[in-house]
């Protein structure tokens, strides 16, 4: 990456210092010249700057972050690419994210945890309402102000890091800890996804831990598929139950038991905190660390001693003297023999000294152990990762010890690496094939390319294929679908909203937000302009806005031209109305972003703009015109 601080983008951003690093980019902060604020630069690392595709879906998703407005939402200012470095301008916060405030404070007071979740559920809510996703929702992406305000950063950009090839390495790490069931699973996330993951964050919060961690993000990802959380009381002791009803309610893997969307989440830790704060509860040290000690169980043995006594009563027989003498005379024969032969074998035959076997072919250590003399027998048979087949991985006597000719050697013989059949992965998404692969023992090596039949993130085809046989840790290459291959939107202005859904079904796009405006060009009902722009690159699943048509004008009276640029703090939250012979007209509702509003007046009237201070709205500033 080259040098970044004093550099100057698209004319106007010039990078002050280093704040952080995250998945996907160099976080910076910098001074906006033409508007004199401070403002946060991201810039995108190389592997995702490189790729096409991704910064694609990154342009598409950070233009619809941009149309959000609200209090608990970071503005996204501006993106663009200079020299092939590719940024994005966000409001600059100063403060620590939740994830800082976590480490250096351990497990949050409940109704801190609360009043931290309170905001973020409202940032939710509006970004689902319009149809942004978030896709990312951790404590790194939360951020506390230095004046207690709470922000959510990066909405709807990570969809783009989902979407790309580049997955499943170290720089998903972070986000995996808080991904839901379905996104692990490889599945498309909704407002569902963001709801478990933030129910994630609250459980982190209260407990200072994340319910499930492992050594590699595959790993973790199968738990949040497979086991259930530690209940939060259980890590930490006095945690009110209704609030550990709520957490559970936000992490339940059974989409159709979660809550179905942010606004049920938000009443229910509303009513939750309402109702400590009227109790007039006093932050103490009612919560505090356990640890679960280990089950000590009781063992009782029975033992049980039966004797039988037998009463035997030998009786002496008598025995001819012949046979006596006849019996002594054998065991003086066999004596004889045993003796003779002892004597010839360690008098008579030659010892030689065991050759080194460890690491031979059994054919190689048979001819050598016949040249001494020896014998051999395959004492048993392992798999093997260093051993190849049919050779010797051990031997007794070992190598160097002397032995008598006609001895037998004991062989432990190689079956080589344990040999697995692989498993068929093809209409499988990445991540489930990467967990089959896993528990076989088995690597996996990516490639992607587009496909009109298999959906985006899963597999096309494998090699080897299913039922071959490969060793432990050997690899699958496998290739996953990137989608059908994109192309150029058509133009929709004069379309019908009707005609447009056809067409954008028929290609399998989505039509996002549809916000209405009056036009003189365009007959009422008909599209006025589209994003993407006409002749843009679009894939099947990706959005579509439209603005449609709400025909001309009535024509009233005196018609004036009417700005205003309020006299207010940026991010301050402001709403900006016109008041003349057309009646009341809401212009603006948001977070203050330095815009200078530009409307039509009818006839006489007034401009206000008023402040949101407390919940309640107070007017600023009113401008007359003729």
């Amino acid at each position: 990456m080259k040098e970044m601080i004093g550099r100057l983008l698209g004319n106007r951003y010039e990078i002050v210092k280093k704040i952080g690093t995250g998945g996907m980019a160099t976080v910076y902060k910098g001074t906006d010249l033409k508007l004199n604020r401070s403002v946060a630069i991201k810039v995108l690392y190389e592997q995702f700057a490189s790729d096409p595709e991704f910064l694609r879906r990154f342009q598409l998703e950070a233009k619809a972050a941009a149309k959000l407005s609200h209090s608990a939402i970071v503005n996204v200012y501006d993106e663009g690419e200079e020299e092939g470095i590719h940024y994005i301008i966000m409001e600059y916060v100063d403060g620590q994210t939740l994830k800082d405030v976590i480490l250096s404070d351990g497990p949050l007071e409940p109704e801190e945890a609360v009043r931290i979740a309170l905001p973020v559920c409202d940032a939710l809510v509006h970004a689902h309402e319009n149809n942004v996703i978030h896709r990312d929702i951790k404590p790194h992406n939360i951020i506390i102000a230095a004046d207690g305000r709470v922000k959510v950063t990066d909405f709807g950009i990570a969809r783009a890091v989902a979407d790309s090839t580049i997955t499943y390495d170290k720089s998903m790490l972070g986000s995996v800890y808080y991904s839901s069931p379905e996104q692990a699973r490889g599945s498309r996330a909704d407002q569902q996804s963001d709801i478990y993951s933030f129910g994630i964050v609250l459980y982190e919060m209260l407990t200072a831990t994340v319910p499930f961690s492992g050594e590699s993000p595959v790993s973790i990802a199968l738990k949040h598929l497979q086991e259930d959380i530690i209940p939060p009381s259980r890590v930490v002791s006095g945690l009110p139950s209704t609030l550990e009803m709520i957490v559970s309610r936000a992490v339940r893997k059974d989409r159709s038991l979660r809550y179905q969307n942010a606004a049920q989440l938000r009443d229910d830790l509303e009513d939750w905190y309402e109702s400590r704060i009227d109790e007039g509860y006093a932050a103490g040290p009612s919560v505090q660390r356990t640890r679960s000690l280990p089950y000590r169980g009781n063992r009782s043995w029975n033992s049980h001693h039966n004797e039988d006594e037998e009463a035997a009563n030998s009786k002496a027989l008598p025995y001819r003297k012949l046979l006596l003498y006849v019996s002594i005379a054998a065991a003086l024969f066999v004596a004889v023999v045993v003796g003779y032969s002892f004597l010839y074998s360690y008098l008579v035959v030659p010892e030689v000294t065991v050759p080194d076997l460890v690491g031979s072919s059994i054919e190689d250590a048979e001819k050598e152990l016949s040249l001494l003399g020896l014998d051999y027998s395959i004492a048993r048979q392992s798999y093997s990762e260093d051993v190849a087949l049919d050779h010797v991985i051990s031997q007794d006597p070992p190598a160097g010890r002397n032995v008598r000719k006609e001895r037998t050697i004991e062989l432990a013989v190689s079956l080589g690496p344990e040999q697995v059949e692989v498993p068929d992965l093809t209409k499988r998404t990445e991540l489930e094939a990467r967990l089959i692969l896993n528990e076989a023992g088995l690597e996996m090596e990516v490639s992607s390319e587009y496909s009109d039949d298999v959906a985006p993130g899963y597999v096309i085809r494998q090699d080897p294929g299913k039922d071959f046989r490969l060793g432990s840790g050997e690899t699958v290459k496998v290739v996953i679908s990137k989608g059908k291959k994109p192309f150029s939107l058509r133009n929709f202005q004069g379309w019908t909203l009707s005609d447009v859904q056809e067409w954008l079904n028929l290609y399998g796009l989505v039509m996002r937000n549809v916000e209405e405006e009056p036009s003189d060009t365009f007959a009422e009902g008909q599209v006025v302009s589209q994003y993407p722009a006409p002749g843009d690159t679009v894939q099947e699943g990706d959005p579509v806005d439209l603005v449609i048509s709400l025909g001309k004008e009535p024509e009233t009276g005196d018609i004036h031209q009417v700005e205003i640029q309020p006299r207010v703090a940026v991010g301050q939250v402001i709403k900006v109305y016109i008041d003349d012979d057309e009646g009341e007209r809401l212009i603006f509702e948001g977070a203050y972003k330095g815009q200078i509003f530009r409307s039509e007046g009818y006839g006489s009237g007034r401009v206000v703009v008023m402040e949101l201070r407390n919940d309640e709205y107070y007017t600023i500033d009113t401008r007359f015109f003729p």
